[in-house]
């Protein structure tokens, strides 16, 4: 137990002690109070760089300083020093140390890395020199060799109060024979009397870069250009061209992709337009079943079209549904279930409607609702398959509208794939010229995106399928808004009529709620319902006659004198109009959705004259890399 104990505490010191450290790491923080660079060339066209670094440490321990220098612009660094001001007294670090007062240097991903250690320092200020030799950094050309240096580095995580940059020139030149340039950083310069090219920042943010370019007369310095200044020169020399083309190019794509893609729906895609054949139509246009309908109107198979064909399958007298109330005890374990009962397979005619039946009951003539859960969804495949071959065979669409879809969606996938391809190739290739040049690739990704969406809606009619879905959609409208077009106390007998249709279109709420208000007949293959006076009561007829002549239970049990309860007259006795039939009727229907498509847990359904070379714009001078404090 003891053992235990303290196996705990000392879990929750390191704990302690790491959030510790994190904090302390994370409370760092410095500014640089001064950052100057010194700039000498050299007659023999070496560069003598000292950057003069005075930082103000106000919080945190620090115990180190470094500075990274990138090589991809000069031929070499030699003769680095570091050195600290002491006292006014300059005591320079001892190299290949990584003790205090040492410094070490290394070279890694294209980068010069020199590292200083120091004694551990916090709430100070301290100046830290740091001196070394490029060779091969100047540019060399016919009009003007240049200097061109990135002096304050473009990484570096705290701010810089002032900076001044002092470039020095291998002979005294009149300030007309000069052009002079800074880049990044806003920086003001003059020329000294001494002939010196001097430029001052203040306020430097965070990871911001002061860039320096001097062009002086050719001929003044020994050397010739360096191995990598041709590269770089053929680079700004292509990089503005390369840039207007691509991204030309790539606006034209960006523009005309998409264009295209809308031209190829139109042309392709649209279904012959039809026209309106009515504001709205009072009755079901044909005999076709609703699921059929509803793949035909939105041109997919929902689980809403298999439900709908389970109702419509019902009011044909294959299937007879009830429900049943779980009361539990004391509220507790209460709910409901819904029973199927198998009346007569060989209402079920279509394929995909014997398949549902088969599916539902198996071999049995009795089958709960809850029994489908994370079975019935093996089942939705083969359905939506013989559905869409089912508006085939009707003549509505020349091809299986998912074949279609899928087709064009794979093409518009593919497409991206290539075109993501197709813009690394180009990026590779050229993208040392201007990162335009993954334009074109892209604005075609772009344009294979879109055809990916539009492929949604390629499936096209025919000339017969479009009229057809023009006339269903006229009777949708009416269900929509059925109380605006009829009244609804005269047209109530044909709510079971509407019913398997409404779930289709998605309306059988609004439905069920419109016609329970007015008394509608209930749909003669729902029960029981408890009505008081008449027991436990199967829904009547659609025309009024009775249970027994329409199928279901006769006697008593069917209502008195054989009539039907309405929906309303149903729950009246219980005590809410909706309690009894149609309350549990969208039940059903909600509870439809979520039961039939449940899967196991497991399953996953960016001067004087000009520039002698180089580009107009900062970015093309070597120096630069990071620097910082730890």
């Amino acid at each position: 137990m003891k053992r235990h104990l303290w196996l705990g505490l000392l879990l929750a010191l390191v704990i302690i002690l790491v959030g510790w450290s994190s904090a302390q790491a994370q409370e760092k923080s410095l500014y640089w109070q001064r950052y100057d660079v010194n700039l000498a060339v050299q007659p023999n066209s070496d560069i003598l760089v000292e950057e003069i670094q005075q930082i103000a440490f106000t919080s945190g321990t620090f115990r180190f300083g470094f500075r990274a220098i990138p090589l991809d612009r000069v031929e070499q660094i030699t003769e680095v020093q570091v050195s600290e001001i002491i006292n006014g007294v300059e005591r320079p670090y001892t190299p290949r140390s990584s003790s205090q007062y040492g410094f070490v240097t290394s070279i890694s991903e294209g980068e010069l890395k020199i590292t200083w250690y120091f004694p551990p320092t916090s709430n100070s200020s301290h100046t830290y020199i740091v001196r070394y030799r490029v060779v091969g950094g100047l540019r060399f050309y016919d009009e003007g060799d240049q200097i061109w240096w990135k002096a304050i580095a473009p990484d570096h995580n705290f701010p810089i109060r002032e900076s001044r940059v002092t470039v020095t020139l291998p002979a005294t030149f009149a300030q007309d024979q000069l052009l002079i340039a800074s880049y990044g950083a806003s920086a003001t310069s003059y020329f000294t009397d001494r002939g010196l090219v001097v430029f001052e920042a203040q306020n430097i943010p965070a990871d911001e870069e002061l860039e320096v370019r001097v062009q002086f007369p050719h001929g003044v310095v020994q050397g010739s250009p360096p191995s990598w200044q041709a590269a770089l020169d053929r680079r700004e020399q292509w990089g503005p061209v390369f840039s207007v083309i691509f991204g030309g190019l790539g606006l034209v794509l960006l523009v005309g992709g998409p264009l295209a893609v809308y031209l190829l729906w139109y042309t392709r895609g649209r279904d012959r337009p039809v026209g309106m054949v009515a504001e709205y139509i009072t009755e079901p246009p044909s005999d076709l079943p609703a699921g059929v309908v509803g793949t035909l109107v939105d041109e997919k198979v929902d689980l809403k079209d298999i439900i709908a064909s389970i109702v419509d399958l019902a009011h044909r007298g294959a299937i007879r549904m009830e429900e049943e109330q779980k009361e539990g005890f004391l509220g507790i374990g209460s709910g409901r279930d819904f029973i199927f009962y198998l009346e007569d397979a060989s209402k079920a005619t279509r394929p995909y409607e014997k398949t549902l039946i088969k599916r539902i009951f198996g071999r049995r003539k009795t089958r709960r609702m809850s029994d489908l859960r994370q079975k019935f969804y093996k089942a939705i495949p083969e359905l939506r398959k013989q559905l869409y071959e089912e508006v085939v065979t009707e003549g509505f669409f020349p091809r299986n509208p998912e074949t279609i879809r899928r087709v064009w969606s794979g093409l518009g996938c593919a497409g991206l794939v290539g075109s993501g391809i197709f813009a690394f190739f180009l990026l590779a290739l050229l993208g040392s010229y201007s990162p335009w040049v993954a334009c074109p690739g892209i604005a075609l990704g772009i344009a294979m995106a879109s055809l990916m969406i539009v492929g949604r809606h390629m499936p096209r009619k025919t000339p017969r399928g479009a009229e057809e879905a023009a006339k269903w959609l006229a009777f949708k409208r009416y269900l929509q808004s059925i109380e605006k077009h009829s009244d609804l106390e005269a047209v109530k007998d044909k709510f079971e009529e509407f019913l398997p249709y409404a779930v289709a279109f998605g309306l059988e709420r609004r439905l069920i709620n419109k016609f329970a208000a007015v008394d509608a007949p209930a749909p003669r293959w729902w029960g029981p319902v408890f009505v008081p006076g008449y027991g436990h009561a199967y829904g009547g007829g659609v025309s009024g006659q009775s249970v027994g002549e329409a199928g279901g239970l006769p006697g008593p049990l069917a209502g008195e004198g054989g009539k039907a309860p309405s929906l309303s007259g149903m729950s009246r006795g219980i005590g809410t109009s909706l309690a009894s039939m149609s309350a549990g009727l969208g039940a059903m229907l909600s509870s439809a959705g979520t039961v039939l498509a449940s899967t196991p847990p497991s399953s996953s359904g960016g001067g004087g004259g000009g520039w002698s070379g180089g580009g107009f714009s900062g970015g093309g001078g070597g120096g630069g890399g990071s620097a910082g404090f730890g």
